[in-house]
């Protein structure tokens, strides 16, 4: 059963946030409680004899230093009474009961489901982190000047377990435990010592949290730190199963950024930032996320650029996280895929929809401001919705585009406005990777050079609005979601060669303000198995990101009928055909499929068009529009040419025409004469005679002796 991923995007109540990470706290209560421990510890020592007068002790503290720093904390009365040792457990008993519950301590102690007596041992490793003097104090306890940090020995003591044997046992298992979490760290200066010599020491996350040190913040960590998010939500009921790994794909980071911000407001997370290699550095990572109520969002740019062993460790680490109720959301490329390690993993992967032109505009209109590109009399605002409309560019392409727009407004002076440089840097960095598998075929075609029956411009004037609008129709208007297909237009131009196919598609591309690329055949189909689906995809991802005009020329080529399978190449053509079907049905772009034998097109193509233009032969009337058209305003031209009797005689095409006008033009040129009906005739008979019509030359003379008879 499919997943739905509509919480992954948007909508959904919000659960509470609780604060990521504490403030520094000055932990009175239980440095209190820990003086008493510290004294009546040197007590019990002093009272067994076991501190030697020797001056020179631990080389060397004096008792008079210790007594010193004792008497430094003046919260409290010195012991008192024939007991002082049983004074100070009393003391320690009062002040732990006023550890104060909005502290660190029993934050992290509800964070990392710990008992009390593991919160007490942890403090007492952390002190020399507060407070200096007790590093002078636990050396002198350690009897070593250079082991001023807490020991197990050391802990063992102070809380008392060195009296009864079982409490003893049952604090190195806590430490124990403590340690395979890695919570502790068992440490020491490299020398051999006895396990109760070791040292210990609180795992970095840990003593940040207790200290009130959050990770770096975003501007000033690098891809190799962690750097904690605080997220703000709204009260909200919304349960939260942990442990849930979804990969996001998309080219646009900041984007994907924002959508773990929404995504993590809603799940009462925060967001702890990070990159692979940290993650497989150890526990830090996800020490730190428990640690902050967040969830690992990993920054992955590398996508599949890792090898088999890589991804092994990777996919252990994740499979770490989860274990430990970590939300893990993965940000990779948008041609990311899970390889066979993380597969076995229970991985979520879906592609972040397209930005909407609300929030490229958005993006467009920062750009120009940080850039100062705004032309006078027209914001920001209005240039960004222009371009947002022609162009759908990710956020950090939209940058790099204003970036080239100054470099190219400094250069060519004849860039006169803003807005031509941004257009100009726009197209440019849209075609950088088409231009490599595709043809550029935009021509400088307007409306007024298309001489078509008046059907037929109407219905490709509603195929420039349909261009213009789809934007509106298929995402505001949530069309898309109805019709199940992708958010782009598959065009079919029927007709004989020379009809005006190309020049339409420019004239639709021109009109949109976008690049028109021809797709050469001969270049995608590949005797190669696997090979011409490699090419297509190729080209409709590099379509795509060029937001330019896919023309197949010829497309009845590669999409004919798909027929029934006698041998292995039948098989594998019906499988280039469906490819395309299916490539052309999430292709978010313009596709226009022109063919001159429409009827050999496999019919699943012709169902799926959102328009079909049929382009028929011109009749009389257009051939002499397209015949006085067809010279521009610099070419001389004779007063004899008769456009009205070369329209009637002769059915050609725009194409046929254009062949001809150029070779009069030719000819006219060598001459050294202006353009008339002689050099008309001949390339005309020419023309005619090369494609089986021996009679055009007795017209042509005719219709000359008609025509100088009249003169007579």
């Amino acid at each position: 059963m499919r997943r739905n991923l509509d919480p992954l995007i948007a909508g959904g109540p919000q659960a509470p946030m609780p604060p990521p990470w504490p403030q520094a706290h000055p932990f009175g209560n239980e440095r209190l409680w820990l003086d008493c421990l510290v004294e009546r510890e040197i007590l019990r020592l002093r009272a067994r004899y076991e501190l030697s007068l020797d001056e020179l002790r631990g080389l060397y503290i004096s008792d008079r230093q210790v007594d010193a720093l004792l008497r430094q904390q003046a919260s409290h009365a010195g012991p008192g009474g024939a007991d002082p040792s049983g004074a100070l457990t009393r003391q320690a008993a009062q002040w732990r009961e006023h550890f104060n519950a909005g502290s660190p301590l029993a934050l992290l102690g509800e964070r990392l489901a710990l008992a009390p007596a593991d919160l007490e041992l942890l403090f007492i490793v952390l002190a020399p982190e507060l407070d200096l003097r007790y590093e002078t104090l636990y050396a002198y306890l350690n009897n070593d000047i250079a082991r001023k940090f807490a020991t197990v020995d050391l802990v063992r003591r102070l809380l008392g377990a060195d009296v009864v044997p079982h409490d003893a046992a049952a604090l190195r298992s806590r430490i124990d435990a403590l340690a395979a979490a890695g919570i502790v760290v068992l440490a020491d200066s490299g020398d051999q010592r006895s396990a109760l010599g070791q040292g210990l020491a609180l795992a970095q996350p840990v003593a940040q949290f207790l200290l009130g040190i959050a990770p770096a913040a975003h501007e000033h960590a690098d891809a190799g730190h962690l750097w904690l998010e605080p997220i703000a939500a709204d009260a909200g009921t919304m349960p939260c199963a942990p442990g849930e790994l979804i990969a996001c794909r998309s080219d646009d980071p900041d984007r994907q950024a924002g959508w773990a911000c929404r995504l993590l407001a809603r799940r009462g997370r925060h967001a702890l930032h990070l990159a692979p290699h940290a993650l497989l550095a150890g526990t830090a990572a996800m020490l730190s996320a428990r640690l902050a109520h967040a969830a690992l969002v990993l920054h992955d740019n590398a996508g599949t650029g890792r090898d088999a062993a890589a991804d092994e460790r990777l996919a252990g680490a994740l499979q770490r996280a989860l274990c430990a109720g970590l939300d893990v959301l993965w940000l990779v490329p948008p041609n990311w895929r899970a390889t066979p390690a993380l597969s076995r993993l229970p991985l979520t992967t879906f592609a972040l929809p397209a930005a909407s032109s609300t929030e490229r505009a958005q993006d467009w209109a920062n750009a120009i401001h940080d850039a100062r590109l705004a032309d006078a009399g027209l914001s920001a605002e209005a240039m960004a919705s222009a371009l947002a409309a022609r162009f759908s560019l990710s956020g950090p392409r939209i940058r790099q585009a204003a970036r080239a727009a100054q470099a190219l407004r400094a250069a060519d002076p004849a860039i006169a406005t803003h807005q031509d440089a941004l257009d100009r840097a726009a197209r440019q960095l849209a075609a950088q990777g088409l231009a490599q598998v595709a043809e550029l075929a935009t021509r400088p075609h307007r409306w007024p050079q298309l001489v078509l029956p008046a059907t037929t411009l109407q219905l490709l004037q509603e195929i420039a609005a349909a261009i213009a609008c789809r934007e509106q129709v298929f995402r505001d208007w949530n069309m898309q979601r109805r019709t199940g297909r992708s958010a782009g237009l598959m065009l079919l131009f029927a007709g004989a060669s020379g009809t005006g196919k190309t020049m339409a598609a420019s004239v639709l591309a021109n009109h949109a303000g976008l690049d028109l690329f021809r797709v050469d055949l001969a270049s995608v189909v590949s005797k190669y198995i696997g090979e011409t689906e490699k090419n297509l995809e190729r080209i409709f991802t590099a379509a795509q990101d060029a937001d330019a005009i896919l023309l197949f020329d010829e497309a009845d080529a590669l999409l004919g009928k798909r027929a029934e399978v006698k041998d292995a190449h039948d098989r594998y053509a019906n499988i280039e055909v469906a490819y395309l079907l299916q490539r052309m049905e999430t292709h978010d772009g313009v596709v226009i499929l022109a063919s001159n034998l429409p009827k050999n097109l496999d019919p699943a193509f012709a169902r799926r068009m959102h328009y079909t233009v049929e382009f028929g032969r011109p009749n009389a009337a257009l051939r002499e529009q397209l015949w006085r058209g067809m010279f521009p305003a610099g070419v001389p031209l004779a007063a004899d040419i008769d456009y009205a009797f070369v329209a009637e005689q002769f059915e050609l095409t725009g194409g046929d025409i254009q062949t001809i006008a150029l070779e009069a033009a030719f000819l006219a040129a060598g001459e050294g004469s202006a353009v008339g009906m002689a050099q008309l005739m001949r390339a005309l008979s020419r023309r005619q005679t090369k494609h089986g019509d021996p009679g055009t030359a007795a017209r042509l003379r005719a219709h000359q002796a008609a025509s100088n008879g009249g003169r007579a």
